[in-house]
């Protein structure tokens, strides 16, 4: 007998244990040694391999019409396009083309591409890039080229003398574009290994349309410093008395429409001020934060000669750090400095004087007309921040290799023996923690400060160090680990951010006198008393005009003044010189439901909660959309099903504005190491759990605890698999009648206990972080509404490429299809019984829920906030044409033909903390899952029965 944890037990019941676990060390040593052999070099494992390869100061140009094959696509040459002529148009995204070509020496060399973006979904060009075959390293897969856009009717101004942000549209122009980093962090031109001899170059299109005229294999030229290029400054003239000055907002062209004018109105230097109204003054904030942002702008000088260049700037967001900025004169960088000019942090405006410490750097500039452009960049922190993340993808492995051995959870009394089961364990644990000490002395050095940002780094260092002294200690400390990788990958993005806000920019003789850029004492407290007393007469709440009379209706916004700004856009754009009809937009946050039931409400609000209609229509606040004589045509805009949570009493009382449903995610990477497919089935679905779970990882699946307001507003959908499941099995929640809860069906006690048994017997787990656990890779499969996509394409840059979106598992049909049925969620608009003009209200519902303006209305925000805010629109022909991949968009195509919404009745609130209870019953007290649901559901019938009794509709 052997004493384990308390517990005796035989020699044959360890034997068997020690047995298991040897068999899972076995599995588990295969799969790294299979994932090593055939793993995609990372970038910085690439240039490591070739970094004493010479770059051959060769130059060969491919043109693009001379390719040697393509497939799954269409392409056409073209005789002349926008000026250039034998160019290749690649008219639809999606396919493959290639070209042949002979290099002339070994070594490594840039590339680039001349090509001109065509009419698509408004984003950047997405390509994956292939040489003979095969990907040269992981970041080849997915590479950006940026579309250029111009803003064409200036700031405006609504009649309430506000500034509105100007119009911006594409400007599509041919560019020469290196294929380089704009989304990680090495921040420049990628270089290829070439051998000398023939070679075929295969580009990939994931997203978006353009033409190309040629590849450019080459290496760049370097770039002269300061001192030698100012040493032809001497015979050229000086300049006088002169100082030209041109305002940031005013832009000529820009990488990314979100570079729109920004407003500042804590000093009043700032040009233009105004006390209480808006005055778009500044650019950039937090919108000009990315590296490959730039934004450019036309000036004149009066005459041929050298000139400084000051810039008004603040940095008051990246406490203690620097952000920085590449500066081009006329399309070139003049001299090496101009690739990292500095902008220290400060929370007030100064002026940055392009130079050194002790004198400017001048350039020549001609009589005439010039472009100046400033892009974002890491700069010096780029070698930095490349090294920090490969060490945590180090990092990363390395702790699911450990937790693969010992579980999230592991027995604290067990020696896991580590070292032994990780023959690298104690080199690699060293290794990252050399590593990390280097790169936080340079990150040190770089900010001339001691600790701050670095002391992430050392900490981190130091848990490494102390792990390789005592390796037995580490399964204890496993959640520090952990915490320790979720900290450096959030270090990594904070990090990667460059934000810089300025209000204009002079260009001046080197003796010009340069203005102060803030106000005095004296400005800033008649400023602050303006701003008081204008306080009493302004209003805040209403979205730009305001009109009176019968014909106006009121419309309520909820979210932010920029999304509300819009819509108001929007509605002046198209709606009211279309219609003629006038509205007054309000942005309200909160008391909707209180309002309207207060008799004080507006005629119709743009964004209310999934049960919220059907609650309103049962008490008569509400408009029945179905007496209009188009709304059977308006209905065709959305998915069969997508009304049914509004529908009561054979009306319909609103129309869905937005619609979230349930994707599978999963980490490619981690299902190649373990050679395993993403689930089609629930059947194989429990098989890749069982996979996982030998190799102590985890699956999500989505549950989430609700109060009793929630259950009010949120609706059936996704607040759990359950009605995914019961969809699935063909059952309902109500009867024909909507009188009585059918959660007592075959069905329906099929699907609860699946559902509890995915927590009972297979042990997942209730409560996690997705989007934490998704990027460590211990929870590498996880079923999540398909809004997660926006966070994990913005927030997680360290697994860019290494995770994918699909379709949920299913049931198999007997002709071979799955049924991947599933509820969804999202939120309506609607029109209150109040309103005196119903007629121009549903003119108003039936444009904003139309495919233009649903389409406009996305790409819009999409440029305001970034990928962050992609829209999830109802609309199923303005969801196609919004920033998707062909891929992604094929995956939730296939996927949303299966979105069955759930009914909404008066009570059902009742259902949703009902199941919950039952579920709870089932997890936390071990109820058998037929018998909790059962009892649940006589308790949903009886409150069903008592709602209709409380709204008078008994026998109705």
């Amino acid at each position: 007998m052997v004493s384990l944890n308390g517990k005796f037990l035989t020699k044959r019941q360890m034997f068997v244990r020690l047995l298991v676990v040897f068999v899972i060390q076995i599995l588990f040593l295969w799969a790294v040694a299979f994932s090593q052999q055939e793993k995609v070099l990372s970038l910085q494992q690439y240039l490591n391999k070739y970094k004493d390869a010479p770059k051959p100061k060769h130059t060969i140009i491919i043109p693009a019409i001379s390719f040697s094959s393509y497939g799954d696509t269409t392409v056409k040459k073209k005789i002349e396009l926008a000026g250039q002529k034998d160019v290749l148009a690649w008219e639809k995204e999606g396919g493959y083309v290639e070209w042949k070509v002979d290099i002339p020496e070994s070594g490594l060399y840039n590339m680039a591409m001349l090509y001109l973006p065509l009419p698509g979904k408004g984003l950047g060009i997405e390509l994956s890039i292939l040489i003979d075959g095969k990907l040269p390293f992981d970041q080849a897969q997915k590479i950006t080229f940026p579309r250029v856009w111009k803003d064409t009717t200036g700031i405006r101004k609504d009649k309430k003398d506000n500034d509105l942000r100007p119009k911006t549209d594409e400007y599509p122009i041919w560019q020469e574009e290196d294929f380089k980093d704009t989304e990680g962090f090495y921040n420049r031109a990628y270089y290829f290994y070439f051998e000398k001899g023939e070679h075929t170059i295969r580009i990939v299109n994931i997203r978006e349309p353009f033409a190309i005229k040629y590849i450019k294999i080459y290496n760049k030229d370097q770039i002269p410093n300061y001192s030698e290029v100012s040493k032809s400054y001497l015979s050229l003239p000086k300049t006088k008395d002169v100082l030209v000055k041109f305002q940031a907002e005013k832009t000529y062209l820009k990488s990314d429409p979100i570079l729109y004018p920004m407003y500042d109105r804590t000093d009043p230097a700032t040009e233009p001020f105004h006390v209480s109204k808006i005055r778009l003054n500044t650019l950039g904030q937090w919108n000009w934060k990315y590296p490959g942002m730039w934004a450019s702008w036309k000036f004149e000088v009066p005459q041929d000669g050298l000139y400084k260049i000051v810039i008004k700037a603040r940095q008051n967001f990246q406490r203690g750090m620097s952000t920085h900025r590449i500066l081009y004169i006329d399309g070139k960088i003049p001299f090496k400095e101009a690739q990292d000019i500095e902008f220290p942090y400060s929370i007030r405006w100064y002026m940055k004087v392009v130079g050194s410490k002790d004198k400017p750097y001048l350039v020549y500039l001609t009589k005439g007309e010039h472009e100046l452009k400033l892009e974002a960049t890491l700069g010096e922190l780029s070698p930095i921040l490349t090294e920090v993340e490969e060490l945590t993808v180090q990092l990363n492995n390395l702790y699911r290799k450990i937790i693969m051995i010992t579980g999230r959870d592991p027995d604290l009394y067990r020696d896991y023996n580590l070292d032994e089961q990780i023959p690298d364990l104690i080199d690699s644990l060293n290794s990252i923690r050399k590593g990390l000490l280097k790169q936080a002395q340079d990150f040190e050095r770089y900010t001339g400060q001691k600790g701050g940002e670095a002391e992430l780094l050392k900490r981190v260092a130091e848990q490494l160090k102390s792990m390789a002294q005592e390796p037995e200690t580490i399964p204890a400390r496993i959640n520090n680990l952990r915490d320790s990788l979720s900290g450096l990958s959030s270090w990594l993005v904070y990090r990667k951010e460059q934000p810089l806000e300025i209000d204009y920019i002079l260009v001046a003789s080197p003796d010009a006198k340069i203005p102060s850029p803030t106000a005095n004492l004296f400005q800033k407290i008649v400023k602050e008393i303006q701003a008081f007393l204008y306080s009493f007469v302004e209003d805040y709440t209403n979205v730009g005009e305001t009109y009176q009379g019968q014909k106006v209706i009121k419309v309520w916004v909820g979210g932010g003044r920029d999304q509300a700004q819009i819509i108001r856009d929007l509605i002046n754009d198209s709606f009211t010189p279309r219609t003629n009809i006038k509205v007054n937009v309000s942005l309200v946050q909160t008391g909707v439901i209180e309002a309207i039931l207060a008799g004080k409400g507006p005629d119709i609000v743009l964004t209310v909660s999934r049960g919220q209609p059907v609650n309103l229509a049962a008490r008569g606040a509400l408009v029945d959309l179905s007496q209009f004589k188009d709304f059977d045509e308006v209905k065709k805009r959305f998915n069969p099903t997508a009304l049914k949570p509004y529908e009561y009493n054979g009306g319909y009382f609103a129309l869905p504005v937005t619609q979230d449903f349930y994707m599978m995610f999963y980490r490619k990477d981690i299902f190649e190491e373990l050679n395993i497919k993403p689930p089609q089935t629930w059947d194989e679905m429990y098989a890749v759990i069982a996979k996982l779970q030998r190799y102590n990882l985890e699956v999500g699946l989505p549950y989430q605890r609700i109060d009793a307001q929630e259950a009010i507003d949120a609706g059936l959908g996704t607040r759990n698999l359950f009605p995914t499941l019961l969809l699935q099995l063909g059952g309902s929640f109500y009867n024909k009648e909507k009188t009585k809860s059918m959660l007592d069906s075959s069905q329906a006690v099929a699907a609860f206990k699946q559902w509890t048994d995915f927590y009972t017997k297979y042990g997942l787990e209730l409560i996690y972080d997705f989007y934490n656990r998704f990027r460590t890779g211990e929870m590498p499969l996880g079923i999540a509404p398909y809004t997660t996509y926006n966070l994990l394409a913005t927030a997680a840059p360290e697994i860019r490429n290494q995770w994918e979106m699909v379709p949920i598992p299913g049931i198999k049909r007997p002709d071979g299809t799955i049924d991947r049925s599933t509820a969804a969620s999202g939120t309506a608009t609607i029109i209150l019984s109040r309103a005196k003009n119903k007629q121009a209200c549903w003119e108003f519902l039936k444009w904003w829920t139309s495919d233009e303006v649903q389409t406009q209305f996305g790409k819009e925000l999409e440029m305001l906030m970034g990928t962050a805010a992609r829209y999830n629109t109802a609309n199923i022909n303005a969801f196609q044409k919004l920033p998707w991949s062909k891929k992604e968009m094929q995956n939730l195509m296939e996927q949303w033909k299966y979105v069955k919404e759930i009914e909404e009745i008066p009570g059902s609130y009742y259902v949703i903390r009902s199941l919950d209870s039952a579920f709870s019953a089932v997890i936390y007290d071990g109820m058998n899952p037929r018998e909790s649901l059962w009892r649940y559901t006589k308790d949903i019938n009886d409150e069903l029965e008592r709602k209709r009794k409380e709204l008078a509709m008994y026998n109705k």
